[in-house]
């Protein structure tokens, strides 16, 4: 599919290498892929990738985001949106996730929508933000309407984010 300019792909069996390698041209990618088989070895260099929708709802979820980031060199928009139902609990972010060798210069915009603040969140909106030196904007928007939950994920983030960026807006939604 060399001109595919958006896909909106929602499974709930395996993706494979394969399938992936069919979207590798999309501009814009929204994502929810519950069983990421393969992932591990995942190569696949996504050059037109300037938009990543990706639903945060796999065991392993946060080793496919680091591949997408680390092979989306374009990537200027990044959402994760962490909102489940019963079929598809939440996965925490590992406090030992392995960051990714590099971030994209380009992104210019993160969000992360249904965010929890758990120490593995915290350490992951942290590294985006310390790391993208082009970053504008981070937009979190806590799961939880329960304002002391609110307040205390913002007094987290703030503790450990220092935006790269002098330019940088934090957005706590």
């Amino acid at each position: 599919m060399p001109n595919l300019t958006e896909a909106h792909v929602d499974i709930t069996h395996g993706v494979t290498h394969r399938f992936l390698r069919a979207l590798a041209s999309a501009r814009r990618l929204y994502l929810c892929v519950p069983l990421l088989s393969e992932t591990p070895s995942m190569n696949i260099n996504f050059y037109r990738l300037v938009h990543l929708e990706l639903n945060a709802c796999a065991e392993g979820w946060w080793e496919f985001f680091t591949q997408m980031l680390q092979n989306s060199p374009k990537l200027a928009s990044l959402k994760l949106t962490d909102e489940h139902d019963l079929i598809f609990p939440s996965k925490e972010t590992p406090d030992c996730w392995k960051r990714p060798s590099s971030v994209p210069e380009s992104l210019k915009a993160f969000a992360w929508s249904g965010y929890k603040g758990r120490r593995g969140d915290l350490n992951m909106a942290a590294y985006i933000m310390k790391n993208v030196t082009s970053l504008k904007t981070a937009t979190i928007s806590p799961e939880s309407d329960d304002s002391e939950a609110k307040y205390r994920m913002l007094k987290d983030l703030v503790s450990v984010l220092t935006p790269s960026s002098t330019s940088c807006q934090l957005l706590f939604d």
